[in-house]
């Protein structure tokens, strides 16, 4: 009977271990949070985002979302987002720094609404004239071709000239000094080049007669200073001529006489552009206006 027990004990563990289950394998491991992910509704999901930027022509141009770089060149960038809760907008902020030249650098934002799941395309390679942020280097012009700016304007002792984005204020101390001009004023978006404009009106005797200050050609209130000027002495490219253009026309009295070292003023045609011989050998072209 002591040996039938055993085998009756035996007999009952034996059946438990049959019973009792036995720990899942590797794959099966592997595969459960799948199946569990299946069974519940899926409540994120990223969008998509296509960005278009210029390329033809163009530095390539930096692409940022929300703070992220997006990697790629050419003329598209994607970006895909972070599984987003579905059924709620998403905001995302793109920005992308465009340079069309070696002197000038535009910043270009924009703003998207997304849902999850969404596929957008944004298109940057259209300027906004409102909101694009653009900054040029600063890039001096010769002394002499200054002096060819000042006798196509006829700067006399009456006038007051004034020099948007004006550098070192060689556009202010030379008409002031060189051809007895009453005031000079300028702006200039950068603190040290104020400071730089400054010094040399110090250094060239006319301090007392030049105004510099720090301003935005973009900001119509910071261009408000120009309205005593009779002449406007210009080097600053063209996104930021074409962008400046009417507020010059607004803000300048009639007959106000504008010469640009280069560059053009968006679609005011100029009345006259004429090409001067620079002491260094090379040909300069001036372009002419008067306020109407």
């Amino acid at each position: 009977m002591r040996k039938f027990g055993g085998m009756v004990t035996l007999a009952f563990a034996l059946i438990g271990l049959a019973c009792a289950p036995f720990p899942p394998s590797a794959t099966q491991a592997a595969q459960q949070p799948f199946a569990a992910a299946a069974q519940q509704p899926a409540d994120k999901k990223p969008a998509t985002i296509t960005i278009r930027v210029p390329a033809k022509g163009y530095k390539e141009t930096a692409v940022k979302v929300n703070g992220e770089t997006v990697k790629g060149q050419g003329e598209s960038r994607v970006y895909t987002t972070p599984a987003l809760e579905v059924g709620k907008d998403h905001k995302f902020t793109i920005e992308a720094l465009i340079q069309p030249n070696n002197y000038t650098k535009i910043t270009r934002t924009r703003e998207v609404t997304v849902k999850a799941g969404d596929e957008v395309k944004v298109d940057l390679t259209i300027a906004d004239k409102k909101n694009d942020k653009i900054v040029v280097r600063w890039v001096p012009t010769p002394d002499d071709i200054v002096d060819e700016m000042a006798k196509l304007a006829k700067v006399g002792k009456d006038d007051i000239v004034f020099d948007p984005g004006c550098g070192d204020g060689v556009m202010l101390i030379r008409p002031v000094k060189e051809f007895g001009a009453k005031k000079g004023i300028g702006i200039d978006i950068d603190p040290k080049m104020v400071a730089r404009a400054q010094q040399r009106a110090q250094e060239a005797g006319v301090a007392d007669k030049i105004v510099v200050k720090q301003g935005d050609i973009l900001n119509e209130k910071d261009m408000a200073i120009c309205a005593e000027a009779t002449v406007v002495l210009i080097y600053i490219g063209d996104d930021l001529g074409e962008r400046m253009s009417p507020v010059l026309q607004k803000l300048l009295k009639p007959g106000t006489r504008i010469v640009s070292h280069r560059f053009k003023l968006g679609d005011w045609k100029p009345d006259k552009t004429v090409t001067v011989q620079g002491q260094d050998g090379a040909e300069y072209t001036l372009h002419y206006w008067v306020v109407k």
